[in-house]
């Protein structure tokens, strides 16, 4: 066995465990639910399949050639196999990547279609001549082997640099659809392999290829990583600007006005009840600015105490035309910050604000088993959903809580309403709190 030998096992376990451990970390993530990740995912299964057989075949080389099983000549011919196979794989990555990109153009699924016909030839022809190796499998020894088959393979090599040149020019040609960390790391699996088969050439013990593949596994590993961390990026910006939004719109500027002159009459009226009203109408202007910092999650208690100041002040406003009915059964739990008030505001604005006679909103906290359920109803004139969508204000205020809640604490929000008889939200927030991000 030569020293080359021990070189190579060692240096594809250290490939297989590294492969191994990516599969691991990309088959538990989100990614796995892509399709461009389905393929990465059977890219990695090839390689280590590909990587075990050169171990065995290597371990198994420690005698001559002639001593050995029927299994480890078969295993010699086995081994460029899966190289036409993983650029097969290569090939579809490319081309599903351009199409989440812009339209692929005729003369490119043309192309792409001829570097896989190129690949299955390869593979055909290797299992054509699979047998005729073994035949002459006798007394000669495994590099000596691969000697003798020398034609066959250069006419491999050919095949699989027509396939990569071929990725390469799909990948220049679509180049400006495409990110410059996209475009090397994709280019990676294409260059990384040639320069493993021009240093063959010069060190022909070594078998370079899958190293190459691993490679540019890890790089494209890297890429996932990387894009990952901008997407939890750029969901926190979201989530913030989502939460300045909001709080934009809960203090409007006819709110302060209506709220400050009804505090301006209780004066002349009811002193008492005007303090009442300054002192909530102080807290409800506190609330809102220090939910501005809140990156986290506040209790349910915090955010009840915030709607029951701003209900007072709409009290004050509406007189009796408004009433409210707490039934909080449950409490202990924690949600996004501004989740149930605007809401709450809702309600009071779209339902009974535009009720005659007014109405009631009803606030009732409860738990099961599995998750605590808030549910703020009114006996308003309710709506349909498309006059919903077309109050592009409501709107936009629903999808944020519903996504505040989904993306901090794996919450749900749910509205349904009946014209003429009212509306009922519902959020649930299961016990297992998912971290914040």
């Amino acid at each position: 066995m030569y020293a080359a030998d021990y070189i190579d096992i060692t240096i594809n376990i250290i490939n297989t465990v590294i492969c191994l451990l990516i599969l691991f970390f990309v088959m538990t993530s989100e990614y796995r639910k892509l399709k461009r990740s389905r393929i990465f995912i059977r890219i990695i299964i090839v390689n280590i399949i590909g990587l075990l057989v050169i171990i065995t075949e290597n371990i198994f080389n420690i005698k001559p050639i002639a001593e050995n099983s029927i299994l480890t000549k078969a295993l010699i011919v086995l081994i460029p196999l899966f190289g036409p196979v993983i650029l097969m794989f290569y090939i579809e990555l490319i081309i599903t990547i351009l199409k989440e990109k812009t339209a692929i153009s005729k003369g490119a699924k043309i192309a792409a279609y001829t570097a896989v016909i190129l690949c299955i030839i390869d593979i055909i022809t290797t299992i054509i001549l699979l047998p005729l190796a073994m035949y002459y499998m006798t007394d000669l020894s495994h590099y000596m082997v691969l000697r003798e088959l020398n034609n066959w393979l250069l006419f491999s090599r050919f095949l699989s640099f027509g396939c990569m040149i071929t990725g390469v020019g799909l990948l220049i040609a679509y180049n400006k659809f495409l990110s410059i960390r996209e475009l090397l790391t994709l280019l990676s699996y294409a260059v990384l392999p040639i320069i493993a088969i021009l240093l063959e050439l010069f060190l022909w013990r070594l078998t370079l290829i899958n190293f190459s593949i691993t490679l540019a596994v890890l790089i494209y590993y890297a890429s996932i990583q990387s894009e990952l961390s901008q997407q939890i990026k750029q969901k926190e910006l979201e989530l913030t600007k989502s939460k300045v939004s909001i709080m934009l719109s809960q203090i409007q500027p006819h709110f302060l006005y209506n709220a400050l002159s009804a505090i301006v009459q209780l004066c002349d009226d009811d002193p008492v009840k005007a303090k009442k009203a300054t002192l909530d109408f102080s807290a409800y202007l506190r609330s809102n600015m220090e939910s501005l910092n809140d990156k986290g999650l506040i209790s349910v208690e915090k955010e009840l105490e915030h709607v029951k100041g701003y209900l007072d002040l709409e009290k004050t406003m509406y007189k009796e035309t408004l009433n409210v009915v707490y039934n909080i059964e449950a409490a202990g739990f924690m949600l996004p910050p501004l989740s149930i008030q605007p809401i709450v505001e809702n309600a009071v604005k779209h339902g009974i604000g535009q009720k005659e006679g007014g109405g009631t909103i009803t606030i009732s906290v409860r738990e099961t088993e599995s998750e605590f359920i808030v549910i703020v109803s009114d006996d308003g004139v309710g709506y349909n959903a498309e006059n919903m969508i077309e109050d592009t204000q409501v709107h936009i205020g629903i999808e944020n809580v519903r996504q505040r809640l989904k993306v901090q604490c794996g919450g749900t929000f749910e509205i349904s309403s009946k014209s003429e008889k009212g509306t009922t939200a519902e959020i649930k927030i299961p016990k297992i709190i998912i971290k914040p991000l």
